[in-house]
């Protein structure tokens, strides 16, 4: 069997097949045909093992992908964009997957993957947005090191999409870490005048000074936030600062609300929170309608805070 042979099997469908047999060839021989077709014979392999979910052998085929590819030639950048995507792949399966470490083919990405491309009539960010909202994940938690190798990378998707949501809450992390709180403040009041996201609202939260604004931030994380298992840290912090103003009942209300939701959903309770809620035992919760009616009103507090930056 040649090369050629092997090339039609994989416009076939014959994945499996198409890789054994260029296996046994290259064991033996390489040269720019045969480097060719592993390469792309891997790529195949390794997308058919991510729809199966073997992340063992999807890391193994990224590896032989990554070896061959020197040995390539990649004048329009094909395989380099196959790499991008395996491994952009690999980080949504592998916890602390070292996705930085292919920077130099997200380098080469052309103008054509940086732009967004529609799925089932849904628009769907572009390959290259992608790599960067995975590079940019946790970005709070990074060392200067890692965010001096991925900022050229993060400053053309700004330019190229500057109004991009993920990219804007990313740039106001990036000037929360830089010490520059102000800027960072702006651009959650910019986002939030376009986007009712529950933790862009918590996030605010921990930029405002004013105890008032914090609180009606929170309050409006948890009207925004569907899912009530997420809304625990919300109420707990919530919690906090009605306390600290003497709103015991609203408080206990807050405290028994977290509480309640972490045990319907199988979460178990901090001896901190256990000795929270005894501190509350002889205090008698505002009703929920009374503390949905605070909920409601801090939506006139959010909207004030939100305008400010556009004057």
């Amino acid at each position: 069997m040649e090369v050629r042979d092997i090339f039609t099997m994989r416009k076939e469908g014959k994945t499996e097949e198409a890789y054994q047999a260029i296996c046994e060839i290259y064991a033996h021989h390489h040269g720019p045909h045969t480097n060719l077709c592993m390469f792309w014979c891997s790529s195949d392999m390794f997308k058919k093992l991510a729809k199966e979910k073997n992340v063992k052998e999807m890391r193994r085929m990224l590896g032989q992908m990554v070896k061959i590819y020197p040995d390539i030639k990649d004048d329009r950048c094909e395989a380099a964009r196959a790499i991008s995507k395996a491994a952009v792949a690999m980080d949504r399966e592998v916890k602390d997957f070292n996705l930085i470490y292919f920077l130099p083919w997200f380098n080469k990405l052309t103008d054509e993957d940086w732009k967004p491309y529609i799925v089932n009539n849904h628009q769907v960010p572009s390959l290259g947005q992608q790599e960067v909202n995975h590079l940019m994940k946790d970005i709070q938690t990074r060392d200067i090191d890692y965010i001096n190798q991925i900022t050229d990378l993060f400053r053309k998707a700004m330019q190229i999409a500057p109004n991009y949501k993920l990219n804007l809450r990313h740039y106001a992390q990036l000037h929360i870490m830089l010490g520059n709180s102000a800027n960072a403040l702006q651009t959650y009041k910019k986002l939030l005048s376009r986007y009712k996201d529950s933790y862009l609202y918590a996030e605010l939260a921990e930029l405002v000074a004013d105890d008032t604004q914090k609180m009606a931030l929170y309050c409006q994380a948890i009207l925004h936030q569907p899912r009530e298992e997420f809304t625990t840290k919300y109420h707990y912090k919530l919690g906090v600062l009605l306390r600290k103003h003497n709103l015991a009942s609203r408080a206990a209300y807050e405290f028994n609300r977290c509480a309640d939701i972490r045990k319907r959903h199988g979460l178990p309770l901090t001896p901190f929170m256990q000795r929270l809620l005894g501190q509350f035992n002889g205090i008698t919760p505002v009703s929920e309608s009374d503390q949905l009616a605070l909920y409601q009103r801090s939506g006139a507090v959010v909207d004030a805070l939100i305008k400010t930056q556009e004057k």
